[in-house]
């Protein structure tokens, strides 16, 4: 992964030409330590910095609930697949049961992640862009929010599969394919949000047969093949649709509904305009592509469903990851913003100014100078207008589809590129395409920094398509980019992102001891403290308590447990719920409960349920948006 690919079409160089690769090599080299080095203490320093609550508490309870032998999605409404869970588990049992161990493991795969994007972006650009890419994919990327979540390892695992299938490209070993599958099998343990890169892939072989030899050659009986797949990508387009039919609007059919479509479209076209070949021999490539692929896929899912499978619990596995997240089209979905006249004319200025970088030189000086001090001074403005900065960001998120429009517009004609390129152009934006499907159903802001370092790359593999393209203008707006989220978005936390800058305010160290010294608002550190030392003063000694809807971080910071099922009460079953939880609450001799008034995603807790535990708990404090009860 570490080095640098050079377009060499023989084994033997002649003496300058193999002194120039070297030279090159141990320059792509320096540049990665370089890099490495820069990102690891950038990220490592803003790792305990910011939280999202019942981000935290999910994490928390959900290891807790592990650790003492329940089963997820069988015993625990858990919010994700459960691969996720189990490896926090291990953070907590090596580092320490607090909010910052599952960082540190995410930390450890951003390290891996860095070489990852390097050994991507060199395939398409020199050292020195491939190292500024790296930068500006690493400054999108979890810096901006440190929280061991299963999308930041979505995005992890996507990376490195796309670098093993870029090996896979240049050597034809099966290897390679398997660890991509791997990959896949590991991102969909995570998060089913997984599904998109093991989407994308499949996309990606279906259009590499396409330029094999074979399916070129005509053939009686080819269009048995030719329609089998046509029928794929058709079924591949109707899931992505009926996915976001839930919250379609014109934006989110243009940013989530096109680019994955339209790769399977340029799919289709490519089928129905050149493949002719035999169908047994096709399928037989095909196979010989997906079987090394699905088996990579294959072995961690299986190994997961061991317990499943022992426990009787498979059904119930297949609810809470398949069924049960149907429900956050309902309660825990957002519309992208919507078109407007800045909008519009922010997007044809940053689309203009990368066409000129693709399709010119811009080889005046002056030109260069000129479009680099207006980029500064959009800087700075941005940092005391909110409307300037507003403005930067609004193209952003529509940067998707019009590079998937560019990429399949130029795989269409492929004049002059080689079968080579047009693959590893093929791979990396149809990764791109499919994974942006993960701002949906929530385009909260911090959404698009999943998906933006594979847009950085997927910029770049376009750029490496050009005959003429602007190396300077390229890394100027690359430099433009890296410094707008180092310096105007990042420090202002997820809650201003991509709104208006603001310095730094996570600065107060919540001071309870399963926090390990987190950073967060004063004014968050203040409330939950205060809160945190009420329940315990009451908690009593059964090891429960009841808090809901909605966050679940109070029992982890509280050390008490659950004695409901649920962490998110729109994940649970509604009807019932009342008596469940009064239940629950005498089963397990609760003494406190904890009302959080303006949940993020259910709605406020049930009145009867409201009213029974006043009656039950007659005692009361109130903290922020919490309503603590107990009883003597």
């Amino acid at each position: 992964m570490l080095r640098t690919v050079m377009p060499l079409t023989s084994n033997t160089l002649q003496p300058p030409v193999a002194a120039s690769a070297a030279k090159s090599g141990r320059r792509g080299r320096l540049l990665l330590i370089i890099v490495w080095l820069l990102s690891a203490g950038y990220a490592g320093l803003l790792l305990d910095r910011g939280w999202v609550p019942h981000d935290e508490g999910t994490i928390g309870q959900s290891v807790e609930r592990v650790l003492d032998g329940e089963l997820p999605h069988r015993d625990f409404g858990e919010v994700y697949t459960g691969g996720l869970t189990y490896l926090n588990a291990f953070a907590f049992r090596t580092l320490g049961e607090n909010l910052i161990s599952p960082r540190i493991v995410l930390f450890v795969f951003f390290l891996a992640w860095i070489p990852a994007v390097y050994a991507i972006a060199s395939r398409f650009a020199s050292p020195a862009s491939a190292a500024l890419v790296t930068m500006l994919a690493m400054s999108w990327s979890i810096p901006n929010y440190s929280a061991a979540l299963p999308s930041w390892y979505n995005l992890f695992f996507a990376t490195f599969g796309t670098a093993a299938l870029l090996r896979y490209i240049e050597s034809d070993a099966p290897r390679w394919l398997w660890a991509a599958g791997l990959c896949g099998g590991l991102s969909l343990l995570f998060k089913v949000s997984g599904l998109y890169y093991i989407a994308a892939v499949l996309l990606f072989l279906l259009f590499r047969e396409q330029g094999m030899p074979e399916a070129g050659a005509p053939a009686k009986g080819g269009r048995i093949y030719s329609w089998f797949g046509i029928t794929g990508l058709v079924m591949f387009a109707c899931a992505v649709f009926l996915m976001v039919r839930h919250n379609l609007s014109a934006v989110a059919a243009i940013e989530y509904l096109l680019p994955p479509v339209l790769v399977a479209a340029l799919c289709a076209w490519r089928e129905l305009r050149t493949a002719r070949g035999a169908a047994g021999k096709r399928f037989r490539t095909l196979f010989q592509m997906l079987a090394p692929f699905v088996l990579g896929v294959t072995i961690p899912v299986a190994l997961f469903l061991i317990p499943y499978l022992r426990a009787g619990a498979v059904h119930d596995l297949y609810d809470g990851v398949f069924v049960l997240p149907m429900r956050r089209f309902v309660f825990a979905a957002l519309r992208p913003a919507g078109f407007g006249l800045n909008k519009d004319l922010t997007t044809a200025a940053l689309t203009a100014l990368l066409l000129v970088a693709y399709l010119s030189p811009v080889r005046r000086w002056a030109v260069k100078a000129a479009i680099g001090a207006a980029l500064a001074a959009v800087l700075i403005l941005a940092a005391y207008k909110p409307a300037v900065l507003a403005l930067v960001w609004a193209p952003l998120t529509l940067l998707v589809p019009l590079v998937v429009v560019a990429g399949v517009v130029i795989l269409a004609r492929v004049s002059g590129i080689s079968w080579l390129r047009q693959q590893q152009v093929m791979l990396v934006l149809t990764v791109t395409a499919c994974c942006t499907l993960i701002q949906f159903p929530f385009p909260g802001v911090i959404y698009f920094c999943y998906v933006a370092p594979l847009l950085a790359l997927a910029l770049l593999a376009l750029a490496a398509t050009g005959k003429s393209s602007s190396v300077t203008l390229g890394r100027l707006l690359a430099l433009f980019y890296l410094a707008f989220a180092v310096f105007l978005i990042t420090p202002g936390f997820i809650y201003v992102m991509g709104l208006q800058y603001q310095p730094n305010a996570q600065k107060a160290v919540l001071q309870l001891p399963r926090a390990d010294g987190l950073r967060v608002h004063p004014r968050e550190a203040e409330a939950y403290e205060q809160l945190i030392s009420l329940v315990r003063e009451h908690a009593g000694n059964s090891g429960y308590i009841y808090a809901a809807p909605d966050c679940p971080e109070v029992y982890f910071l509280a050390g008490q447990r659950n004695p409901t099922r649920t962490i998110f009460d729109f994940l649970g079953e509604p009807a019932g719920r009342t008596q469940r939880v009064l239940d629950a609450i005498e089963t397990h001799k609760v003494k406190t409960v904890v009302i959080l008034t303006r949940p993020a995603f259910s709605p406020p807790m049930a009145p009867d349920l409201v009213a029974a535990l006043r009656q039950q708990f007659p005692h009361s404090g109130k903290v922020a948006y919490f309503e603590v009860r107990w009883k003597d």
